[in-house]
């Protein structure tokens, strides 16, 4: 599934809008990193051997991602995704905030992760949307498989006048005789009889099932059944039960061997703002979710069959440090705590806040921010905002002392800088003190964070 086009050095006007107006808000949409991207070499190249790795060992892994407000932890998570799609993988990037996940209760994050599943193939021509239904495809990708291995094309005038039983014997000589966990496997073959029979709302219910959708199901039982001759009427059914809190990882377990069946080389999940475990209102809960981190770290890989898989966790430094945290988790403190003070590439943890951007390489990202800014406005601002005005602005953002990450705050203060210049009518004089400009940004974005 990789693909081996090269990528353009510059962005499409639609996208270098949409980067400029997420940029407003400091941080980058996941579509224009490979515009915005600046250092952190070595934390990447460790990610990127260990999917390779993963890809030929079938194994599995978690990373944490550890960075202040603003640090670049959600870009970070974006430049891996970039990469893992880019190389043959589908991923998925949730938060816990927006997304209304909840670490200690999988059925949550199994419902979010489903819906935004994405592989390269599957983006639009701008990397701004996913309009396919995925998981429909990968249902409709597995099912065109098993039939054409049994002589059926969907696409054909004809077809065999023994296609479903041929279809029927092929289920139980394979899936349904697999380790897969039953109800997933009895989801596939009704999918599979229903698409031979056209039976277009049991596909759509099986494909809601899969999504996690908490409604209850009712398929018509003949699709387990050996074919009977003549029609079907059918008047027994049966239940599948929704994706919850007995059944989530088993689902999962399925759809990562789904993935795997269509084709790509596994599945990357990013769960960003792990530290909403702060806001879950009760000690039990907030254990309940550090034992469910703790799980994550011991039990993905093959002993509950989350093969090819890759899961990255962002959260704050608080989570680390703060004795109320994960430091207060044991079984958790002690698998993810460095061991010495050199930094190690492929720890647990990939640290952000001990590689920060240097002065020289937030120039770098200033330029970019430039080139983006000239690509989505080509009326000739961004020409305008000289290197030495960039320079002064790092100078400033260098020299802060508000806790806030750097990167966003040098982001919000050029952009700003850029809308003012495109506003100025081609009169525009560069700020005499850019230093209260920055210092205002930061004053904002520190609102932001405690709110």
């Amino acid at each position: 599934m990789a693909t081996s086009t090269s990528s353009p050095t510059v962005p499409s006007p639609q996208l270098a809008r949409a980067l400029i107006r997420s940029l407003t808000r400091g941080t980058s949409i996941s579509a224009g990193v490979r515009f915005l991207h600046v250092g952190h070499s070595r934390w990447l190249a460790a990610q990127y051997e260990l999917l390779d790795e993963l890809k030929d060992d079938g194994h599995a892994d978690t990373k944490f991602v550890r960075g202040d407000y603003g640090a670049g932890k959600s870009h970070f998570l974006s430049v891996v995704q970039d990469h893992a799609r880019h190389t043959g993988w589908m991923t998925s990037h949730v938060e816990c905030k927006v997304d209304g996940v909840q670490i200690d209760r999988f059925e949550t994050l199994y419902s979010k992760l489903a819906a935004k599943l994405t592989a390269d193939e599957f983006r639009s021509a701008d990397g701004l949307s996913t309009p396919a239904n995925v998981v429909r495809v990968l249902l409709d990708r597995w099912t065109a498989s098993l039939l054409k291995k049994v002589g059926v094309d969907l696409n054909g005038l004809k077809r065999p006048f023994d296609a479903e039983e041929r279809a029927y014997l092929e289920l139980n000589r394979g899936i349904l005789r697999s380790n897969l966990p039953p109800e997933f496997t009895k989801a596939l073959a009704v999918y599979l009889r229903a698409t031979l029979s056209n039976d277009l709302d049991t596909q759509l219910a099986i494909t809601s099932w899969l999504q996690g959708h908490e409604t209850r199901i009712r398929v018509p039982d003949h699709y387990l059944h050996k074919p009977a001759l003549g029609p079907k009427r059918s008047t027994s059914f049966f239940e599948i039960r929704p994706v919850g809190t007995g059944t989530a990882r088993e689902v999962m377990r399925g759809l990562l061997w789904m993935i795997r069946a269509a084709g790509f080389n596994g599945l990357v999940l990013c769960i960003d703002e792990i530290e909403e475990i702060a806001k879950l209102g009760s000690r039990r809960r907030e254990d309940q979710a550090l034992q469910a981190l703790r799980d994550f770290i011991d039990n993905a890989g093959s002993e509950v069959g989350f093969d090819h898989f890759c899961m990255y966790l962002a959260a704050t430094p608080a989570m680390f440090e703060n004795a109320e945290y994960f430091p207060r988790y044991d079984a958790l403190a002690t698998r993810i705590q460095p061991i010495g003070t050199e930094i190690n590439w492929r720890a647990p943890v990939v640290n952000l806040d001990k590689t920060p951007l240097q002065p020289g390489e937030l120039r770098q990202v200033g330029m970019k921010i430039r080139t983006v800014y000239d690509a989505a406005y080509s009326d000739g601002p961004a020409a305008s905002l000289s290197d030495e005005t960039i320079t002064k602005f790092v100078d400033e953002v260098t020299k802060s002392r508000f806790r806030v990450g750097k990167p966003r705050l040098l982001a919000r203060s050029l952009v700003d800088e850029l809308e003012r210049a495109r506003q100025c009518d081609h009169r525009y004089i560069p700020l005499a003190d850019p230093g209260r400009a920055v210092q205002q940004a930061a004053e904002k974005i520190a609102k932001e964070a405690n709110g």
